[in-house]
């Protein structure tokens, strides 16, 4: 009888190893099983997604790019854009010239570009099948996600926002987890939430690796059923023949802070939602107003933060440099020179005493010291924490 319970613990370990061995990937990352009607679906994303492309390039990290015609490009398999004729750029607004960081301990961050692609074709990112299996368990993650976030109250619209924001890589240690700075445009009820968000993520799952890289998102429905990251999906119009999502920006070290430039704006001519980042104000692409809804006009939220959480629930990752804020940019992750799009189509300081805080979870895990304004600096926000347990309040 002995032997016997023995040989099935045996058994039963044996399978727990290989389900195991079927459910995690190169360096622990998620290997999820599918079924055979899911894995149909994938390979048609695929098809979608991965166009003919006239050539490919591998960066240092691995990632691999392909030159894909502009003209078709993923995003016209968008039902809504099939007749969306193509904005080769942005109509310039007043006050979008980057400011140049008067301190020297404030460097942006020099960018090394992608790689040459052919004339007329532009470098996206090669989506893989576990890329369109782990973008499924990505926008559930949203439910299991925490916050901090500031938002401007004193404008009842709004047409874009920016801000320098410092680069950190928190130390998320496991593939399921993640941890951003990134600001968030959106507008309408959340059961048909119109939003934008962009900034830098740590997110294995989403990149393959811990580093710290641009991202982009975008719903119509708060991640229901519309939108995904980057160019997960039909949506994003990538316009820059050298920058895309996904590059990698290295984060400051020993005190030296870094900033990496973020915006997005809504073009006053086409209605169209521009992203422009770096130094260089490089024009990324944009996110056609065709495919939203409330955000077709404007937008009424527009908030400045982080975003923190896991899969499996658990301990949260840090967010920014890992710390709970001080005035202090040696120690706290910040944004400088946030700034919003208003009703007269220029970039403009907010009033600070008119700041909306949100917090999902403990002030133990993240916080958050409110906007003000910094001779030389513009408007100033610093946030972040050391996660945890942050079961929301």
């Amino acid at each position: 009888m002995h032997l016997n319970r023995l040989f099935k613990l045996i058994i039963a370990l044996l399978l727990l190893n290989l389900s195991l061995k079927n459910y995690h990937g190169v360096e622990g990352r998620i290997n999820r099983l599918v079924s055979k009607e899911e894995e149909i679906e994938l390979e048609e994303k695929l098809k979608i997604l991965n166009k003919p492309t006239m050539k490919s390039f591998q960066t240092k990290l691995g990632d691999i790019y392909d030159c894909i015609n502009i003209y078709e490009q993923p995003a016209f398999d968008h039902p809504l854009l099939r007749n969306h004729k193509i904005q080769m750029k942005p109509n310039v607004i007043q006050g979008e010239q980057i400011d140049e960081p008067i301190f020297n301990m404030v460097s942006s961050v020099v960018r090394s570009k992608l790689g040459g692609c052919p004339q007329e074709t532009v470098p996206i990112r090669r989506t893989t099948k576990q890329d369109l299996i782990n973008s499924k368990y990505v926008s559930n993650w949203i439910k299991r996600r925490h916050y901090v976030s500031a938002q401007p109250t004193a404008e009842k619209v709004y047409y874009g926002g920016s801000a320098e924001i410092a680069v950190a890589n928190p130390s998320v240690d496991r593939p399921y987890k993640f941890s951003t700075g990134q600001i968030w445009i959106q507008n309408g009820p959340q059961e048909e939430l119109n939003s934008i968000e962009f900034g830098w993520a740590v997110y294995p799952d989403l990149f393959g690796d811990n580093k710290t890289r641009v991202f982009g998102s975008w719903t119509t429905d708060g991640f229901k059923e519309t939108g995904c990251y980057n160019m997960l999906c039909p949506g994003f119009v990538q316009i820059h023949p050298e920058y895309s999502f996904g590059e990698n920006i290295n984060a400051g070290t020993g005190g030296n802070l870094r900033v990496f430039y973020f915006s997005v704006h809504r073009d006053p001519q086409s209605g169209n939602w521009w992203l422009i980042n770096g130094k260089d104000h490089a024009k990324i692409g944009y996110w056609p107003k065709e495919i939203f809804t409330h955000l077709r006009n404007n937008a009424s939220v527009i908030g400045y933060g982080g975003v923190a959480g896991t899969d499996l629930g658990g301990p949260t990752p840090p967010m920014g440099y890992g710390h709970l804020p001080i005035a202090d940019s040696k120690y706290t992750c910040c944004m400088l020179d946030m700034k919003i799009v208003n009703d007269r189509g220029n970039y403009a300081k907010f009033d600070t005493w008119k700041v909306q805080l949100n917090r999902d979870t403990k002030t133990s895990c993240y916080d958050l010291i409110p906007p003000s304004k910094y001779i030389f600096r513009g408007i100033v926000m610093f946030f972040g924490g050391p996660g945890g347990n942050c079961s929301k309040i």
